[in-house]
């Protein structure tokens, strides 16, 4: 009977040998896929408040383009396109058009400001210079029941790659409407810094020349 026993317990040896290989395949292959994503090159960087040459409001051209320093997760930048840059300022004021927190956007506008004039639209994925704006269809700032404050036309305008963790542009064209109703339009270029950190966004902007920011809204 001790020899019948010894034999029933000897099989447990390859058994454990092979769930420890199986376990060692395991290890090794999530140990190469975080070192392959890792290594995944990451879109262009730009310094905060750097970018291409500027244009005249109202000419057509490749337009203006510009980065915010949106890294920090608790404070909002606010950007003016009559400015051409980050301004300080209020939520409730007029002097901001679109507000940055990481990858959250905001326009001056509904539920964010009541006062202000502003509004997103979605135009898709049509060229930066060839897009017209439109007559309406501009949606207000609303309070989602998880995410909070958000514009939902530009909720969206990137996306994430969940084997990477890299964020890139949808390369979406959209038209913005400003605080005091003026509009530009405007896509999305990148969402890293010059030294590889994200929560830099990049955008380019212009000014269609069928309009002007010295109009009355």
């Amino acid at each position: 009977m001790t020899a019948v026993a010894g034999t029933r317990r000897f099989p447990i040896r390859p058994v454990a040998l092979g769930l420890a290989f199986l376990v060692g395949a395991m290890g090794l292959l999530v140990v190469g896929w975080f070192a392959w994503a890792a290594l995944q090159p990451k879109p262009a960087g730009f310094a905060p408040g750097g970018g291409g040459g500027v244009t005249n409001p109202g000419q057509p051209s490749n337009g203006v383009q510009y980065t915010v320093d949106a890294r920090s997760r608790k404070d909002w930048v606010y950007f003016s396109f009559r400015q051409g840059t980050t301004v300080a300022t209020s939520r409730d004021s007029l002097d901001w058009d679109l507000a940055f927190r990481r990858t959250d956007l905001l326009t001056n506008s509904g539920n964010t400001n009541p006062r202000g004039q502003g509004g997103a639209l979605d135009l898709q994925k049509v060229p930066l210079a060839g897009a017209i704006v439109p007559d309406g269809g501009y949606l207000p700032d609303t309070t989602h029941e998880d995410r909070g404050l958000e514009n939902p036309a530009l909720h969206k305008w990137y996306s994430y790659n969940w084997t990477t963790h890299i964020i890139t542009s949808k390369e979406h064209t959209y038209a913005v409407r400003t605080a005091t109703g003026e509009v530009v339009l405007l896509t999305f270029i990148s969402y890293y810094c010059d030294d590889g950190s994200s929560g830099c966004i990049t955008f380019r902007y212009t000014w269609p020349a069928n309009r002007s920011p010295n109009l009355q809204p």
